[in-house]
C-alpha cells in the first residue's frame, strides 16, 4: 500500500549520504499509514506532535534537541537553541547549522499538525533552507497542516488496504461490510475487525447498525464532538450514522420527529460532509464515534423514530431491532418473515434474535429449531448438528441422523395426536416416521405410514406426505418406480445415476447419504473431480455430528478417492464403526465396498466375510441389485454358490395396511373401542378388520397375536 509514496521517501533518505537534502510533507487522514510510511524510513532523529505539549512553545524542538549533539553548536547558537526567543526564523537558521554539522541525517516529524506553533515555524524554516547538506526533513500530518514550500505526498484512501485482513477469519459478507464502511482506511478497517465480537466477525449473530471499534479510539475521534459540538447536533450525528444510507432526506425526517433542524446539522457540519441529496462522515471512525460516545437511551431513541420514518420495510425492521431490548412477538415475528426471504446464514442470525426477543417458550423453541436448520443449510455443521440433536423434533432428529430418536419422537407424538382426536396432524408426522423407519431398514412399516398417511390425507383434506419416501424403498428394492439416481447407482450404471443425484444433491444439500451416493457415483464414472465438493460436506457433517453410522459412511466415501493401501485402512475403520450403529442398508454397503477391495487385493478368504454379511443384509432388506453385486463378489472370491434369500418375513405381511395398523394396536393390548378412536373408525369396522386378518396370521386370540408378534420382534 502506498507504494510510490514509500519509495519516494526512501530514495529521499538514500541520497542524504552523497550530500543531497530533501524537505517532504506526507498528508493523509488520520489511520491512513502516514506512520507506517514513517516506520520504513531508517531516522537519525524522529519526534511526533503531542496534542498535550501544543500550547507549550518549543516543547517539541526540546525533545529533538535532547536527541542531538548541540555541544557542536557555536556558543551564540547554542544559546538561543537552548533558551529561545520569540524569534523562529533564528532558531531555525541554528537548526539548519545543527543538522549540517550532523549531515547525513534524516529527520522524521510525525503528527506535525500536533506541533506547538514555534516549533512547527522553525522547523518548517529550517526545511525550506537546506541545500546540499545531506539533510532529509520528512513530515507527515493531517490535512490543514500549512507548509508551504515542501515537497507534498497525499496518501489516499485504497483499496489495497484490504489485505491487512487477512490473517482474520471473516464471513464474506462480514468483510465486505467491513471493506465498505473502513472505505480503504487501514485503521479504520483493523480497529472494526479487532472490535467485533468472535460470533460477530463469523457472521452468527444480526449485524450491528454500526460498527465499533476500541473506546481509545472512539475517545480519541469522539473528542471534536464533545467538546465543539452542541448536543443537539450530537444528537443528529447519531441519527446519521445509524441511519446508514446518508440519505439527507431520511435524516431530516427523523431529525424533526426528534425536534431538531437544519440549524442542527449545521452545527455537526465539523463532522459531516453534505453533497447533494446525501450524507456522509469525513472519517469511518467518526461516525463510530458519534454513535457509541452517546447514552444508549439516546440511540434507541435514534432507532425509534428511524423505524417510524423508514419507507424502507427491511431498514425499518432493523432500527425496530435494534430498538427492542425486551421480549417482543410482533418484532419476532416480523424477523421470522424476513428471514424467510434471506440467504441461510443470515437468516439463521435473524431466526437466533427473534427467538431470544420471543416471549412464549414455545415460540422460542421453534424459532431456535429452524435457525439450526438454516445453519446447516449454510453447511455451519459444528453449530447446526449439537443444536439439531437437542430440540425435541423428529425433522430435527432426522436432519441430526439420529434415526432411533426420530421413531420414539415420532411415535409419541402420533399417539398424543390419536388420544386427542386431531387427524388433520396426523400425515405429516407420519410421512416423517417413515423417513425415520427407511432409515432403520424397516421398509414394510414405512410404507404402511405412507398409506395411512395417504388415508388420513384424502378423508381430511390434508397434504399427502411426498412420493420421494416411496420412491427411495423402490429404488433400493430394484423397482423402476424408483428414484433413478439411486436405482441406477444399484445396478451398476453410474453414468446415467450421476446427473439424477447431482440434481438430487442440488435440491436437498442437508441430506448427506445423497452425498455419499453422488460420491460413488462420480468416482465409478470416471469423474471424480465432482466428487470432491460432496465428499468434503459429508466429512465436515460426519465429524460435527459425531455419529459413528455417518463417519462410517464418510470414511467408505473417502475411500473411494484414495490409493489402494489408505482404502483399505478406511473401509476397515468403516466396517467397525458400523458395527451396531443402526442404518443396516448403508453397513451393507460398506461391507460389499471392504469385501470388494479385499477380493482385488488378492484376499479372497477375508473376503468373503464381509461380502457374506453384505449379501445376507441386503437380502433382508429386499434390496434385489445390491444383494446380487454382493452374491457376484462371494463367487469371485470362491465362495459357494448361492441361491437368492427373500426378505425376512414379515408377520404382518398378508395384510392390508389398515389390517396391519389394528393388528398392531391390538397386540399391543389397545381395546376395540379404543383402536376405533385412534384410528377414526367404527367400532364394528375394527372387529371386522380383526376378523379377517386372524385367519390371516393363523391365530385365534389377542394372546396368539401377541405372541407371533413378539417372536419376530426379538
Amino acid at each position: 500500500m502506498h507504494e510510490e509514496e514509500r519509495a519516494e521517501l526512501l530514495a529521499a533518505a538514500e541520497r542524504t549520504a552523497a550530500g543531497a537534502s530533501a524537505a517532504v510533507i506526507v498528508y493523509g487522514e488520520p489511520g491512513i499509514g502516514k506512520t507506517t510510511l514513517l516506520n520504513g524510513v531508517s531516522a537519525t532523529m524522529r519526534i511526533g506532535g503531542i496534542e498535550a505539549e501544543a500550547a507549550l512553545p518549543y516543547a517539541a524542538l526540546d525533545r529533538l534537541l535532547r536527541l542531538a549533539r548541540i555541544e557542536a553548536l557555536p556558543h551564540v547558537l547554542r544559546d538561543l537553541v537552548i533558551r529561545p526567543e520569540e524569534n523562529p526564523y533564528l532558531v531555525g537558521l541554528a537548526i539548519v547549522t545543527l543538522l549540517s554539522d550532523l549531515a547525513p541525517v534524516t529527520v522524521l516529524i510525525d503528527d506535525a499538525h500536533r506541533l506547538d506553533r514555534q516549533s512547527a515555524e522553525a522547523l518548517l524554516f529550517a526545511a525550506r533552507r537546506l541545500d546540499a547538506d545531506g539533510i532529509s526533513m520528512i513530515f507527515a500530518a493531517e490535512h490543514g497542516f500549512d507548509a508551504p514550500g515542501l515537497r507534498a505526498l497525499a496518501l489516499d484512501r485504497s483499496a489495497d488496504a484490504a489485505g491487512l485482513l487477512d490473517g482474520i477469519e471473516l464471513n464474506p459478507q462480514v468483510k465486505v461490510r467491513l471493506l465498505q464502511e473502513a472505505d480503504g482506511n487501514p485503521l479504520a478497517l483493523l480497529e472494526f475487525a479487532r472490535a467485533l465480537t468472535a460470533e460477530q466477525r463469523l457472521g452468527q449473530v444480526l449485524p450491528v447498525s454500526v460498527l465499533p471499534a476500541s473506546n481509545a479510539v472512539l475517545a480519541r475521534f469522539g473528542h471534536r464532538i464533545a467538546t465543539a459540538v452542541p448536543y443537539e447536533s450530537r444528537l443528529l450525528l447519531t441519527l446519521a450514522a445509524a441511519e446508514r444510507d446518508g440519505d439527507l432526506a431520511t435524516v431530516m425526517s427523523a431529525a424533526a420527529a426528534l425536534g431538531l433542524s437544519e440549524r442542527d446539522l449545521a452545527g455537526a457540519e465539523g463532522a459531516l460532509r453534505v453533497s447533494g441529496i446525501r450524507l456522509a462522515f469525513r472519517h469511518p471512525l467518526e461516525r463510530s464515534a458519534a454513535y457509541y460516545l452517546v447514552p444508549l437511551t439516546d440511540r434507541l431513541r435514534v432507532h425509534r423514530v428511524l423505524a417510524e420514518t423508514s419507507a424502507d420495510p427491511i431498514r425499518r425492521l432493523g432500527h425496530l431491532t435494534a430498538a427492542t431490548l425486551t421480549p417482543d412477538e410482533q418484532v419476532a415475528a416480523e424477523l421470522e418473515d424476513l428471514a424467510r426471504r434471506a440467504d441461510p446464514a443470515l437468516a439463521a442470525c435473524m431466526l437466533d434474535h427473534a427467538a431470544q426477543i420471543s416471549p412464549f417458550p414455545a415460540e422460542r423453541t421453534r424459532r431456535s429449531s429452524e435457525a439450526a436448520r438454516n445453519l446447516l443449510r449454510s453447511d455451519d455443521y459444528e453449530r447446526a448438528l449439537p443444536r439439531l440433536a437437542g430440540h425435541a423434533s423428529v425433522r430435527d432428529a432426522l436432519l441430526a441422523g439420529d434415526e432411533q430418536a426420530a421413531l420414539a419422537l415420532a411415535t409419541k407424538q402420533i399417539d398424543e395426536l390419536r388420544e386427542r382426536g386431531t387427524p388433520g396432524e396426523l400425515p405429516g408426522i407420519l410421512g416423517l416416521l417413515a423417513q425415520a423407519q427407511i432409515a432403520a431398514g424397516q421398509y414394510g412399516e414405512a410404507r404402511a405410514a405412507l398409506d395411512e398417511a395417504a388415508e388420513i390425507a384424502g378423508a381430511t383434506g390434508g397434504s399427502e406426505p411426498s412420493a420421494e419416501r416411496l420412491a427411495e424403498i423402490a429404488a433400493i428394492q430394484g423397482d423402476a418406480s424408483g428414484q433413478p439416481g439411486l436405482l441406477a447407482l444399484g445396478q451398476g450404471r453410474y453414468e446415467e445415476a450421476l446427473p439424477h443425484l447431482q440434481a438430487a444433491w442440488r435440491a436437498r444439500p442437508e441430506a448427506m447419504t445423497v452425498a455419499a451416493d453422488l460420491v460413488e457415483a462420480a468416482v465409478r464414472a470416471g469423474r471424480p473431480e465432482l466428487a470432491a465438493e460432496p465428499l468434503d460436506r459429508l466429512t465436515a457433517w460426519a465429524r460435527a455430528g459425531g455419529r459413528p453410522w455417518a463417519q462410517a459412511v464418510a470414511l467408505r466415501a473417502r475411500a473411494l478417492v484414495s490409493p489402494a493401501e489408505e482404502a483399505g485402512e478406511l473401509l476397515a475403520r468403516a466396517v467397525h464403526l458400523h458395527e451396531g450403529a443402526g442404518r443396516p442398508f448403508e453397513q451393507a454397503r460398506t461391507a460389499l465396498l471392504f469385501g470388494q477391495w479385499l477380493r482385488r487385493a488378492g484376499r479372497k478368504a477375508e473376503s468373503r466375510h464381509p461380502l457374506q454379511l453384505a449379501a445376507e443384509q441386503f437380502a433382508r432388506l429386499g434390496a434385489t441389485p445390491w444383494a446380487e453385486r454382493a452374491r457376484g463378489e462371494l463367487r469371485a472370491a470362491g465362495a459357494p454358490t448361492m441361491t437368492a434369500a427373500s426378505p425376512d418375513e414379515d408377520p404382518l405381511g398378508g395384510l392390508t395396511p389398515q389390517e396391519r395398523r389394528i393388528v398392531r394396536l391390538a397386540a399391543a393390548g389397545v381395546s376395540n373401542r379404543e383402536i376405533a378412536a385412534q384410528l377414526f373408525l367404527s367400532t364394528r369396522t375394527v372387529e371386522y378388520h380383526l376378523y379377517r386378518a386372524y385367519p390371516k396370521l393363523g391365530v385365534n386370540s389377542r394372546q396368539d397375536l401377541r405372541r407371533k408378534i413378539s417372536r419376530r420382534s426379538s
